[in-house]
């Protein structure tokens, strides 16, 4: 068992060794070097040159500015780890300039890319500069600072204080500067997305007027006035049919379970109105229409066989009707 042990013991100790001297060890240092702030006129020349580094930092000067400048910064950034002091470029996970207004702590950031594997440079024409910058300080004082910061954890993040800006006056702008037409704010700003809404007020439908009675009684009498005219037709040609066709007759077992399914399906239509869901509502109707329409077709079929039985005709009721007319001009 010891043997064993021993012979898997050291290759694991072996490679634990390897991986120790493999990986490095301990932080690496991120620095900046050959750092140059430049504010350049509309011509192109320098006018103020500021040079900034980690390994030799100075006081932020105070750099003057007016309507046609242009601020211009170059620097480097190196890696400086135990076994190489001299250091090498590296691109960092984030580099930003951050300006801030020295009387309002407001804040405006500018991302910068880094380029040849660290090696950056950033611009800014004030004629073009945003309203952010320009809306900062209400004196025009802005200091700019230098974040870098990386996402591996080795590298510490570094912050540089390179200079004090003074904007003109004229370009100041008031905080919050809205670049619209009617000086609000937009409505795609996250701020007023998330901020206070007004608070919902729920409206309702007034209550329904009741309608005029003369109306109603009016509609109801058309509504009605079909069914009158069937049951007096109706028992008008039930007297002059052979043997008799009357309407509270004894009707067929067809006759009956038709007016029964449709009774039900009328009884089915007014209960979803009142309380059923569409969804309940459907598999019943569709239920009901099977024994509806055999029901149906029996109880036509009959009722055809029955007028071919005893057929009406308007003869005979005009026959009937003269009959009638002349038996009573007898009887005067």
């Amino acid at each position: 068992m010891t043997r064993i042990t021993r012979t898997v013991g050291n290759p694991i100790l072996l490679v634990v060794a390897l991986l120790a001297v493999w990986l490095p060890t301990g932080s690496a240092e991120l620095t900046v070097d050959k750092g140059q702030l430049v504010i350049l006129d509309a011509n192109g020349m320098t006018t103020k040159s500021h040079e900034f580094s980690t390994l030799t930092p100075s006081s932020a000067p105070t750099l003057e500015l007016n309507d046609e400048s242009t601020l211009k910064a170059t620097f480097e950034i190196l890696e400086k780890t135990s076994t190489d002091q001299a250091g090498s470029l590296f691109s960092p996970h984030q580099v930003t300039l951050l300006a801030t207004g020295v009387d309002t702590k407001l804040h405006w950031a500018a991302a910068v890319k880094t380029r040849s594997k660290g090696k950056a440079k950033w611009e800014l024409d004030l004629g073009r500069a945003p309203t952010d910058f320009l809306s900062l300080s209400r004196k025009g004082e802005v200091r700019l600072e230098l974040i870098i910061g990386d996402i591996s954890a080795v590298h510490a993040p570094l912050q540089l204080n390179l200079a004090t800006l003074k904007i003109p006056k004229n370009l100041l702008l008031e905080y919050p500067y809205w670049d619209t037409k009617d000086g609000k704010p937009p409505s795609t700003l996250e701020l007023e997305k998330h901020y206070i809404q007004p608070e919902l007020k729920w409206t309702f439908q007034p209550p329904r007027k009741k309608d005029n009675p003369v109306f109603s009684l009016a509609f109801v009498v058309i509504a009605v006035s079909p069914w009158i005219f069937l049951l007096t037709a109706w028992s008008k040609i039930s007297q002059n049919t052979i043997g008799g066709f009357k309407l509270l007759g004894a009707p067929k077992p067809s006759t009956l379970l038709f007016t029964l399914t449709m009774v039900s399906q009328e009884a089915l239509i007014l209960t979803y109105w009142a309380r059923l869901k569409l969804y309940q509502y459907l598999p019943l109707a569709f239920l009901l229409c099977f024994p509806l329409i055999l029901c149906g077709r029996t109880a036509l079929s009959e009722l055809r066989i029955r007028r071919k039985i005893s057929p009406i005709s308007a003869g005979r009721i005009t026959s009937s009707r003269v009959f009638s007319s002349d038996s009573k001009n007898k009887n005067e």
